[in-house]
């Protein structure tokens, strides 16, 4: 037995060459029958990526592709053994045929296959290719922000009064249209970590909420502000009282106004101030009002005073007037007096001229208890005519005249906003000589 194996590894060695060349003609000669006898066969091709484009329709209505359910597909084909035996997937390219999406929605589309180039003789067999493609409709809204300050804490005795108000005022989301629909109201919530002590604005980021109130946050909305800016009024709130004052006195007009018995309308109103400044007030002064332009009228039907308060202040209690009654008015009564040139007085008189009073007589009016009025004569009213500063040159000239009741505890006063005398002014006869 060993001696067969030993001569046949001899006879195999010594006709390797032989061996060779028939093993090698055998394949050729199998290859040259299996194209004669199989000359068409039949490939598998896998892993043909599908492309899904947006149509031009598409692109004009911003109609975008969210998802595609097939990212590859198999094919077979068929073809000549030669042609086709090294033909794979990157051979062949295969697109998602959006030809018939009009609208938003999920559609089954069909996969066209096609070769990459003219050069690839091969029939492709498989048909039916389809996938399902999820398509949305982009669109852009602009919506009205709000301010939102419940994040905010205030100072004490601080509040917000006014207007909140917040800038931008208006934001521009674009985004999948259901989506974007759904946004009901946008708050741009202001933050901050410091106390509010002042007036102030803060910086917010934008809050989007749907019609139930539920909080939006969708990383696929786009928006045009990241940042606002809300500005937050804050002010210090006070009530204070409110008062009066009425200017002459016994020395100057003849009446003392503290004998008047007056009441208002209001007796108190709320302010506010941007800063402490108003913790420094006590009462609200709503005005002076001279006794000179109260007159009977004004007694009977009261007056009315504006409300008005330093820069920067707001009326909180929203009064602008505020009406003053006298409710003594029945007591009172008006008369007028006719006062002669002899109870004029010219005082502060320029040194180089000379003056004489034109006017001869005035009537005035004279305001206060009816009792006491009904007592007085022209002899209780007198004027003086104060000269003080003032540019004097040669001729006749109209000056104001103060007018005044005699007596320290007068319970009257001369009505009238301005009364008027005539003076005459000459140079002197001493600056006359003076001058030759």
């Amino acid at each position: 037995m060993s001696n067969f194996f030993r001569r046949f590894a001899k006879s195999f060695v010594t006709n390797l060459k032989t061996i060779i060349q028939a093993i090698v003609f055998s394949v050729i000669i199998w290859f040259f029958i299996s194209i004669q006898i199989f000359p068409d066969i039949s490939l598998h091709i896998t892993d043909i990526p599908v492309s899904c484009e947006q149509t031009s329709f598409m692109k004009d209505d911003n109609l975008q592709i969210v998802s595609i359910d097939t990212e590859k597909v198999a094919i077979q084909i068929e073809g000549k053994r030669y042609s086709i035996s090294q033909i794979t997937a990157d051979d062949f390219v295969a697109e998602a045929d959006l030809s018939s999406v009009y609208e938003a929605g999920t559609f089954t589309v069909p996969i066209h296959v096609f070769p990459v180039n003219d050069s690839i003789e091969c029939e492709i067999a498989t048909t039916s290719l389809s996938a399902k493609v999820e398509v949305v409709k982009i669109i852009t809204r602009e919506i009205a922000v709000a301010p939102n300050t419940d994040s905010l804490t205030l100072a004490d005795g601080m509040q917000i009064e006014g207007d909140v108000t917040v800038t931008p005022s208006e934001i521009v989301i674009t985004g999948e249209e259901s989506l974007v629909n759904s946004i009901s109201r946008v708050e741009a919530k202001a933050s901050s970590d410091s106390v509010i002590e002042h007036t102030e604005g803060i910086v917010a980021q934008p809050v989007f909420y749907t019609a139930s109130g539920a909080e939006l946050n969708d990383p696929d909305l786009k928006y045009s502000h990241d940042d606002f800016i809300v500005l937050v009024p804050v002010y210090k709130v006070k009530t204070l009282p409110v008062q009066v004052k009425f200017t002459g006195s016994s020395g100057s007009y003849g009446f003392d106004p503290e004998d008047l018995n007056y009441t208002m309308s209001i007796e108190e109103i709320t302010i506010a101030s941007p800063d402490s400044s108003i913790d420094n007030l006590s009462a609200i002064d709503i005005g002076e009002v001279s006794l000179s332009a109260l007159t009977l009228k004004d007694l009977q039907g009261g007056i009315q005073l504006p409300v008005e308060l330093p820069e920067g202040y707001k009326n909180i209690s929203g009064n602008r007037t505020i009406t003053v009654y006298f409710p003594d008015a029945d007591d009172f009564g008006q008369l007028g007096f006719t006062v002669p040139s002899e109870n004029f007085t010219v005082i502060n008189s320029p040194k180089n001229y000379d003056v004489k009073i034109l006017t001869n007589e005035i009537v005035v009016n004279v305001v206060g208890y009816s009792n006491y009025i009904q007592t007085m004569t022209s002899a209780d009213v007198y004027a003086t005519i104060n000269l003080l500063g003032m540019e004097v040159t040669e001729g006749s000239k109209s000056v104001s005249a103060t007018f005044r009741l005699k007596g320290s505890n007068a319970k009257a006063w001369v009505a009238g906003e301005e009364y008027k005398v005539d003076l005459l002014f000459t140079a002197s006869s001493e600056t006359e000589n003076t001058a030759s």
